[in-house]
């Protein structure tokens, strides 16, 4: 019998880490048909509020974000209110402006009255150096 387990362990140790090969990439949730029938069509943006985002910098403050707050991080068990503030994606603005022609800088803010149900919170998350050639998070400043 210890042959037979030997090869159940064999087996679960190839397989089980292969599994997380098989995760779903995150998708976001959408409405359903009925609640999206209520929205004006054709979509269109009114002028007023309008704000074009650079594609660069668009793709530099999704990298940075992902790195801030992992989609898959959840705030723990005995968060503060402010921790799980702290733990949701709109809870932050945004700053990013070009370095260079290779660096784009990303900061993240507090938004103004989120997160203080306990007192003062720190405006600033952090400011992140990000390499728009590669791709690639160059420094993080907290």
């Amino acid at each position: 019998m210890s042959l037979r387990w030997a090869k159940v362990a064999l087996l679960l140790a190839v397989v089980l880490p292969g599994c997380a090969l098989f995760q779903r990439p995150f998708r976001p949730e959408h409405a359903s048909k009925e609640e999206a029938a209520k929205l004006p069509y054709p979509l269109w943006l009114p002028s007023e509020g309008r704000v074009r985002v650079p594609a660069n910098l668009a793709a530099a403050i999704e990298l940075a974000m992902d790195d801030m707050l992992p989609r898959d991080v959840k705030p723990p068990r005995d968060a503060t209110p402010d921790d799980v503030c702290l733990h949701r994606r709109d809870s932050y603005d945004v700053e990013a402006a070009p370095l260079n022609d290779e660096v784009v800088l990303v900061r993240f803010l507090v938004k103004e009255g989120a997160c203080r149900s306990e007192g003062a919170i720190a405006t600033e998350a952090a400011t992140y150096a990000i390499d728009i050639r590669g791709w690639r998070i160059l420094a993080v400043q907290r």
